[in-house]
């Protein structure tokens, strides 16, 4: 079942929420919806799930090529789980997961053995097969939201939507459903869209991503592409550590201070001002000069706690600071301290114009 939105705008009062998102999700396919707080995520799953309605008339919510933009939830065959589970607490896990099928309308109500057996599917499913009789004050956070998944795919949605089902929870506990969704989703298939504004959680889950920003899709593609290729400064920085250069790009190199640094595919053209984004790991120390591509630095600090050494250094020409990533196999050769100089080489360098931000 795919899903596509098209030209959704949505404001609560005099507050935009959605400036004209277009998304297509295909059938089958994991999305996630990633950006910062205030960015419309929640707002467009929503929409999607006929929880809200689109503002303006040219809007379209399409389920498989069919406009369902004027229908209500109950309409739509979509299955929600949240962040908080909702569970009934005088139900145990067994009747919470069988609730939406025995409240059916009587004609498209199973039959008591055909609910019996497919709880007992789902049970199996979510790897709780034998907490059937618990209650949910007798679970787990990860196991309440695992049963909170389970009654949302009792009714055998055509679309799964998911709003930062993992946000209540510990790290650890977070890290382990997220491997149990992957896992279930690549067993049942069904077209799902989660919300989130974890970047590892997104990029380690979804097919594909769809990074919103102020109410607009600022870019949509698979982990990998928005990682390695982001289309703007917001996406480079949202998606992990950043450095930013200011410099100038003339006949393909990027100038930095003194400094010049291959940029083949620099924004714009000629003689122009631009920014520079290079991650923290992708910046080459070492103790002398490597010819005409390397910045004069100082190190200011180094934490070398766990397997990456982190290192905060200053520009001596500029005094701009930058971080860098080293393996502790680099940083345990190159015998770094506080206070020396270095020489840093930028790598993978990422070119905008001056006037992009951050």
């Amino acid at each position: 079942m795919s899903v596509e939105v098209r030209n959704i705008m949505k404001q609560f009062g005099r507050v935009p929420a959605l400036h004209g998102v277009s998304l297509k999700v295909e059938s089958g396919e994991l999305v996630a919806l990633l950006g910062p707080s205030g960015s419309g995520k929640t707002t467009l799953l929503r929409v999607i799930g006929g929880l809200e309605f689109p503002d303006n008339d040219e809007a379209q919510v399409l389920f498989h090529g069919e406009d369902v933009t004027a229908l209500p939830a109950h309409k739509r065959r979509v299955g929600f789980a949240f962040q908080h589970y909702a569970l009934f607490r005088h139900l145990n896990v067994f009747e919470n997961i069988a609730f939406g099928l025995r409240v059916l309308p009587f004609w498209s109500r199973p039959k008591k053995s055909e609910i019996q057996a497919r709880v007992e599917k789902l049970l199996k499913l979510i790897q709780l097969e034998s907490l059937g009789q618990r209650y949910p004050s007798q679970l787990s956070g990860g196991q309440r939201q695992r049963v909170a998944l389970a009654r949302a795919l009792a009714v055998e949605p055509k679309v799964l939507l998911l709003d930062e089902p993992f946000g209540a929870l510990d790290a650890k506990v977070r890290k382990e459903l997220r491997r149990w969704l992957r896992k279930l989703h690549d067993e049942i298939h069904i077209t799902t869209l989660f919300v989130t504004h974890d970047q590892e959680e997104a990029l380690e889950v979804a097919d594909r991503v769809a990074i919103l920003r102020a109410g607009r899709v600022e870019q949509v593609g698979t982990p990998a592409e928005i990682y390695d290729h982001p289309a703007t400064p917001f996406v480079y920085d949202f998606l992990g550590h950043v450095n930013a250069f200011a410099g100038r790009v003339r006949g393909g190199e990027l100038e930095i201070g003194q400094s010049k640094f291959a940029a083949p595919r620099a924004a714009g053209e000629g003689d122009t001002s631009a920014v520079a984004f290079v991650r923290p790991h992708d910046i080459r120390v070492t103790r002398e000069p490597d010819g005409p591509a390397t910045l004069k630095a100082r190190v200011n600090r180094c934490n070398a706690v766990g397997p990456i050494a982190n290192l905060e250094l200053e520009r001596l020409d500029s005094h701009e600071k930058f971080t860098v990533q080293l393996s502790q196999e680099q940083f345990q050769q190159l015998q770094l301290k506080a206070g020396e100089t270095v020489f840093v080489e930028l790598r993978n360098v990422k070119v905008f114009a001056e006037d992009y931000s951050i």
